[in-house]
């Protein structure tokens, strides 16, 4: 898949196509949110705008988890084996998933098998029967009576009470998860995406691993290396977003430092780099458009970079039109439809540079080679095979010239 053009959706958040499964709490589309409320967001609102993905050229989607949950995020699961009521139900996934192969793009789901809700049927067995319960060993208890409040006397994703932590090391839980990865497999997803992905027991993600052909990415915040390529394809590379940060929105390092730091990053995941996760933001950070302080040239070059660098581009919806929001909840507002309310340079850029993916393989599959770097300047290659690509930045409050080229200050320049 290190071809792939990846867009994250935030169910609930995306569009509204079906009124009629809305939660009773649901309010008016684009209104202001909190933790709590829904939008209505569902998969046939996604189905409805399949064909605004591949003008965009999106040829993957992720979605944030659609299992029984009683929460907008869906992260407390319910039944694994279930799409939540407010989403659609089984007829409705298939079909999203035949229209998305149709038009050439894969389906990526959540998979939140670190941690389940409170009303998982484990844990209401554990909270009904305590210890004498069979399930007791399907977590880390540390006292009886079980009791959700916080903090929790169990283990939990985050310490928070509402997250109980599964124990994936117990072969009851790792055959119940690989039971529920397979049947999703049969309704023809292509991926999954691991939630809390270093917190699983790595005897289950060998397991995984082992147990399917399916693209797997690791949700993993730090130093990933040890994940890559034994459990997972690839993982989402918080760390070269963090870097690009660095560079672009705070312009508080120089293009050496951000030459070694990216040797860094490349250099822990060797060959697999191409199978990172490029993102500049995602459900659980703030948005880059607000990060940048509406700056556009500075979104623009932050997604220059993420194309442009070795690794797989994801984009959360939304912030291809510069939508704006702090962190969660805040950045999880509705999808904005109303195309006049778009900045069209961002998704004029971002559609420039997928293009550029789809027609040079050197930005799939090829080596990157620094040529240099002035102050906050810089110029790297992509080669593959007889094909080269050039990028010269500068990331920097002033205009500056390298290799022959002049590039005003927060500015880009692609030569192919």
């Amino acid at each position: 898949m290190t071809g792939e053009i990846i867009y994250q959706i935030f169910p609930d958040r995306f569009y509204n196509g079906n009124k009629e499964n809305d939660p009773p709490n649901t309010r008016p589309w684009g209104g202001p949110i909190d933790s709590e409320c829904f939008m209505g967001g569902d998969i046939e609102g996604i189905i409805q705008k399949l064909d605004y993905l591949s003008w965009l050229g999106i040829t993957a989607i992720y979605l944030n988890p659609i299992f029984l949950s009683p929460t907008n995020h869906k992260y407390n699961v319910t039944d694994y084996y279930k799409i939540d009521s407010s989403l659609g139900n089984p007829d409705d996934f298939k079909r999203l998933i035949r229209e998305c192969h149709s038009r050439g793009i894969a389906v990526i789901i959540d998979g939140v098998f670190n941690h389940t809700g409170t009303e998982f049927f484990a844990f209401r067995d554990i909270l009904v029967n305590q210890e004498k319960s069979r399930y007791k060993d399907w977590y880390d208890i540390y006292g009886f009576p079980v009791v959700v409040k916080d903090p929790p006397n169990y283990k939990a994703c985050g310490g928070v009470s509402y997250l109980p932590k599964l124990n994936t090391a117990n072969p009851e839980v790792q055959n119940y998860i690989i039971d529920v990865i397979k049947y999703w497999e049969g309704f023809g997803i292509d991926g999954i995406r691991l939630d809390v992905a270093f917190e699983i027991d790595p005897s289950l993600l060998k397991k995984i691993r082992e147990s399917t052909k399916l693209f797997l990415i690791g949700e993993v915040w730090g130093c990933g290396g040890r994940f890559v390529p034994e459990y997972f394809n690839g993982l989402t590379n918080y760390l070269l977003r963090d870097l690009i940060i660095k560079a672009v929105v705070n312009q508080c390092i120089d293009s050496l430092m951000f030459r070694d730091e990216w040797e860094l990053i490349a250099g822990m995941y060797g060959d697999n780099i191409n199978c990172m996760i490029n993102l500049a933001g995602s459900h659980d950070t703030a948005r880059i458009y607000t990060l940048c302080k509406g700056d556009i040239r500075k979104v623009n070059l932050v997604f220059a970079l993420l194309f442009l660098l070795p690794g797989i581009p994801m984009i959360y919806y939304g912030d291809e039109i510069g939508m704006e929001g702090e962190n969660d909840p805040y950045c999880r507002g509705a999808m904005i439809w109303d195309s006049s309310l778009w900045h069209r340079e961002i998704q004029d850029n971002i559609r420039y540079l997928i293009g550029l993916r789809k027609r040079f393989p050197s930005l799939e599959y090829g080596k990157i080679r620094f040529t240099n770097c002035i102050d906050r300047a810089m110029s790297f290659e992509r080669v593959y095979g007889d094909e080269k690509i050039k990028l010269v930045v500068n990331f920097g409050f002033q205009p500056i010239s390298i290799d022959s080229y002049k590039l005003d200050e927060l500015s880009f320049k692609i030569i192919t």
